[in-house]
């Protein structure tokens, strides 16, 4: 059985490319492609002709406020970094934020690839294995309850903001929002009470060991639950109140940037009903099968706007344009970093290590930071 130790001496690679991940990568980019240029125009009933009237009246100056937002969203969620990875100065968490944000929103395999890229990155600043393995547990699961606790702001705005949303709408918001208050509540009572993260422990043994071996023979289940969360409860016991202030600022300064998107292609909607969408978009990224969420999140959320009574076109651009930052705008920032990084004094040390498990047990599935 592999000990908590072990676990703790393993480095992350960054995965191989293999035939199966390149069949993966071009079927996930040529989903995005399809999504964006046949399925937005078409699933709104929209053409490229409205979209582009509407983009085109993007300014000079509304460009460069919108880079704002973007830069001030990055900035805050250093605090994030900062809080989980104690002695990590402020320009290395957004070196860090600004490498792992353009891999994971552009690149295929990004999440995977993002955490190996984080881990020699630390090193070769010269944190410890247990340091960083438990910084990247503690900002992947806020990242993940962070955006799964959204929809139930959305909820919330649905509920108490006289909003004429469709009751398609309504009923999907309600049950977002009821799953997201019992995972979040689940997660944070796993983490402060033994008695309730043993019997979840039993439970997922329960579900889970019939399809997998690991899991029958006691690994998997009892090492994220039972070994990870004193790790966790550790470092959000001293670095909680950084890594709040973080994530709400991230998502705060990320709004205004939707927000300013939509008021800039004249979608005339309220404050409120464009915060639902904005919260709905986040969940979307947790479920995207496309680098980033591209593609799926656009359609997803232009659609929701539509039936809130938007014009379509005015949709339509609003989320291209909020993309067009989130995922393109980080990537010259992101380059700029890996770069200075790669040239920089450690980096063959790290290069030449042992560089073996983490991240390939990772998986795709966990969220990439920022």
């Amino acid at each position: 059985m592999t000990t908590a130790d072990e676990v703790e001496d393993r480095q992350p690679r960054l995965r191989r490319f293999g035939p199966r991940d390149a069949i993966v990568s071009v079927l996930g980019l040529g989903l995005v492609v399809v999504l964006i240029a046949w399925g937005l125009p078409t699933i709104l009933d929209t053409s490229w002709s409205a979209i582009w009237a509407q983009l085109s009246r993007v300014r000079a100056g509304t460009a460069l406020a919108m880079a704002a937002l973007l830069l001030a969203g990055l900035l805050c969620y250093t605090l994030v970094l900062m809080g989980a990875l104690p002695g990590l100065g402020r320009f290395q968490a957004l070196r860090t934020n600004a490498i792992t944000s353009m891999v994971g929103s552009t690149m295929p395999l990004g999440a995977a690839v993002s955490i190996g890229l984080t881990w020699m990155i630390w090193r070769t600043w010269g944190f410890s294995k247990r340091a960083i393995s438990s910084a990247i547990l503690v900002t992947s699961v806020s990242n993940l309850l962070a955006r799964v606790a959204l929809p139930v702001v959305g909820c919330l705005v649905l509920v108490v903001a006289p909003i004429e949303a469709p009751q398609v709408v309504v009923n999907g918001a309600m049950i977002a929002g009821a799953l997201g208050t019992a995972l979040v509540l689940v997660c944070s009572l796993v983490i402060l009470s033994d008695r309730v993260a043993s019997w979840v422990t039993a439970v997922l043994r329960t579900v889970l060991s019939p399809v997998s071996r690991k899991i029958r023979e006691g690994r998997g289940v009892d090492r994220l639950i039972t070994d990870q969360r004193s790790r966790i409860a550790d470092v959000v016991g001293g670095g909680w109140l950084l890594i709040t202030l973080g994530m709400v600022g991230q998502f705060a300064f990320l709004f205004g940037l939707y927000w300013l998107a939509a008021r800039v292609v004249s979608l005339d909607l309220p404050l409120a009903e464009l915060l639902c969408a904005y919260s709905f978009r986040q969940l979307l990224t947790i479920f995207a099968i496309t680098p980033g969420g591209l593609g799926v999140t656009e359609v997803g959320t232009a659609g929701l706007l539509v039936l809130f009574g938007g014009d379509a076109g005015a949709a339509s651009a609003t989320a291209l344009l909020y993309a067009i930052y989130a995922h393109a705008l980080v990537v010259p920032f992101g380059v700029a970093s890996l770069g200075a990084w790669w040239l920089g004094p450690g980096r063959a040390a790290a290069a030449t290590g042992s560089l073996s498990g983490w991240a390939g047990e990772a998986g795709d599935g966990s969220p990439t930071p920022g």
